[in-house]
């Protein structure tokens, strides 16, 4: 009778295992157009998820403020950035004096020019496109900052 048993677990074992092993069971290889359509799929998504989470420019201005500390700017605009609620497009500097500078962030809406003297926000004021920044920043006797 024992021999019995284990014949019969045995063979249910082996039918498991067959079962699984089976070629219906394989998924389907991708081909290499296939894949690179659906990375496209994926990056178009990320590209529009991205632009759906972007604060527009009063939101930014909400949380970047006037007088506010440079460091809590500092950590303010990381978070944003990991976020995707902003991005750092372009950097500023006063012609001579490298302790004032600007930085323009990108919004739903348009741009956010942030001033800073070195030690807090100075200025926080929103524009709808990048020449608009430029000549603002232009007037100001500012300069882009091409260190990086």
């Amino acid at each position: 009778m024992k021999k019995l048993l284990i014949a019969g677990n045995l063979f249910f074992a082996l039918l498991i295992l067959g079962a699984c092993g089976s070629e219906e069971a394989e998924p389907e290889e991708n081909t290499s157009s296939d894949t690179a359509e659906m990375s496209d799929q994926q990056d178009s998504k990320e590209m529009e998820d991205q632009a759906a989470e972007m604060l527009d420019s009063e939101k930014l201005q909400e949380r970047i403020q006037k007088g506010m500390d440079l460091d809590s700017y500092s950590a303010e605009l990381t978070a944003m950035e990991e976020k995707g609620k902003t991005t750092l497009v372009k950097k500023y500097n006063l012609t001579g004096n490298k302790e004032i500078k600007a930085q323009i962030l990108q919004s739903s809406d348009g741009f956010v020019a942030v001033e800073t003297d070195g030690l807090e926000v100075t200025d926080v004021s929103s524009y709808k496109s990048m020449k608009e920044v430029e000549d603002h920043l232009n007037e100001k006797d500012m300069e882009e900052d091409m260190s990086e």
